[in-house]
């Protein structure tokens, strides 16, 4: 069965490093998981979770395959890209395509959380350059 890593980790094994990301799919019986059984769940529970079924793929032929419909998205903000949930190099690129309302949400929630440098260190560039996206697009 394959698991889900719902948070980012670093892990030693066998003396050299491996990092685990959140949403990476691994074995159930892969060793990254001894021990650290809280940072994953199984694929059908997320599926669940998100209110989707896995289907079942048929050989027969003819057969007429239904596809589930997408989920409906809850309401607004509740999908916002959340910064720390991703790693620095994420967050910047994605805010290389967002406007200035967008960019200044993120930029104040990661000041709130984990405030890293590599981010801190260039909100004024990142806003002057949602300013330009955002004149751009009126």
């Amino acid at each position: 069965m394959a698991l889900r890593c719902i948070r980012s980790f670093a892990a030693y094994q066998e003396g050299k490093p491996r990092v685990v990301k959140a949403g990476a799919l691994v074995a159930d019986d892969d060793p990254v998981v001894k021990g650290r059984e809280a940072s994953f769940q199984s694929v059908d529970a997320h599926l669940q979770k998100r209110g989707r079924g896995v289907e079942a793929a048929t050989a027969d032929p003819g057969t007429v395959r239904t596809l589930t419909p997408p989920a409906e998205t809850g309401p607004p903000g509740t999908d916002a890209f959340d910064p720390a949930q991703h790693v620095t190099k994420d967050v910047l690129a994605y805010l290389d395509t967002v406007g200035e309302a967008e960019a200044l949400r993120v930029l104040d929630a990661e000041a709130a959380g984990e405030n890293r440098a590599g981010i801190r260190k260039v909100r004024d560039q990142v806003l002057q350059d949602a300013r330009t996206r955002d004149a751009a697009s009126e």
